[in-house]
């Protein structure tokens, strides 16, 4: 079968939605599938032929609110003239074009990684108009699938749509003593806490630098892995709110070998998001062992499994006693490591997850869908 994805960033690139394509989309070729998916052309262009997948990129407009309309529809128009494939996966809730590849006979599949209207960088309008296209996309699928249970649920008392759920995933950790990490930023393992991801409002990292400030002196720095994107007003909030601490360190994107050394070797993972869909990092944090620290939102209690803390959403007081309780107590620390990892490759494993849209595709192909 040929399938196509609209529409990414580029590749390789941070997002979870290309982190998603990244793992599943290489698995589906070696299954003899054809790949094909969309990138944004002022994102990067990646080789023709990435990791077995075909790239196509469009152009769009490089601002938050019109990239995804632009590309969208762009990607869109050439997969309906042009690629025709037995399947075209759409990925968020965000677009509006996915009505267009059914005048043509192509079987459409919607995506759900997250509620993108929940974002706090959305004014009252784009809220609405996020809306307004979560319900094109929603109608107009001939199949639907979620990430978490969460978005399972909202679908279903929202618009009454059955789904499939089917997760993120994770890989088997490459657990690494410190090397690198010793060498850029002086790190020598169990020495900091961890976050990692985005560094955008809704990821909650000025929560995070607030709670840690209040802790005072417990010997372990705070390691803050991401980039900011178009989000420079916020990263300069985050720089101002750290008022110069050298024991907050900001890395910037960090991959490979630095970033299994991150993993492998913290303290304690902390996660204080307020918007998920499901939060690979989180997986991947208790997959290396670690000692995991997350907010209370529905999707990564989800992710935790119940093998971790929890800390209210937003409150930087619960997070700094939950923090420093942690930081007081190695022992409960140590505890929470060794339960992490515990089931997760039997539910999260990539291999598992392209087996299933395998599946689904299949269905999908042969005109079944999930009937949404």
């Amino acid at each position: 079968m040929k399938i196509t994805h609209v529409i990414l960033k580029t590749l390789p690139f941070g997002g979870g939605v290309e982190k998603y394509i990244e793992e599943i989309g290489p698995r589906l070729v070696q299954k003899g599938h054809e790949v094909v998916v969309y990138t944004m052309r002022h994102y990067g262009t990646p080789p023709a032929d990435y990791k077995g997948m075909r790239i196509k990129t469009v152009s769009a407009l490089p601002t938050k609110t019109g990239e995804k309309i632009t590309s969208s529809l762009l990607a869109t128009l050439d997969v309906c003239l042009k690629e025709k494939p037995d399947v075209a996966h759409f990925h968020s809730f965000t677009q509006q074009t996915t009505f267009l590849p059914k005048w043509f006979g192509i079987p459409v599949l919607v995506q759900g990684h997250g509620l993108e209207w929940k974002r706090s960088r959305w004014s009252p309008a784009g809220k609405a108009f996020l809306k307004m296209s979560e319900w094109i996309m929603v109608h107009s699928a001939d199949g639907l699938t979620v990430v978490s249970q969460a978005q399972k649920a909202y679908l279903k008392e929202k618009y009454g749509k059955d789904c499939v759920y089917i997760p993120t995933g994770i890989n088997p950790p490459r657990r690494a003593e410190p090397s690198e990490i010793t060498r850029l930023w002086g790190l020598k393992g169990r020495d900091y806490f961890l976050s990692a991801g985005r560094l955008v409002p809704e990821k909650g990292i000025h929560t995070l630098i607030e709670a840690y400030q209040g802790l005072g002196a417990t010997g372990l720095r705070l390691v803050i892995a991401g980039d900011a994107g178009h989000e420079k007003k916020y990263f300069r909030r985050l720089q101002a709110l750290s008022q110069g601490n050298p024991d907050i360190l900001f890395t910037g994107y960090v991959t490979g070998q630095p970033y299994a050394e991150l993993m492998s070797n913290a303290y304690a993972f902390v996660l204080p998001s307020e918007l998920e869909g499901l939060p690979t990092v989180l997986l991947e944090a208790r997959s290396y062992g670690n000692c995991c620290v997350a907010s209370d939102i529905a999707e990564n209690r989800e992710a935790l499994g119940g093998k971790g803390r929890t800390f209210k959403a937003g409150e930087a007081r619960d997070l700094k006693e939950k923090m420093g309780e942690l930081a007081a107590d190695p022992q409960e620390a140590q505890r929470l490591r060794s339960q992490a990892p515990e089931g997760l490759l039997e539910t999260f494993h990539w291999d598992k997850i392209a087996d299933e849209f395998n599946a689904l595709y299949g269905e999908m192909a042969r005109g079944k869908g999930t009937k949404p």
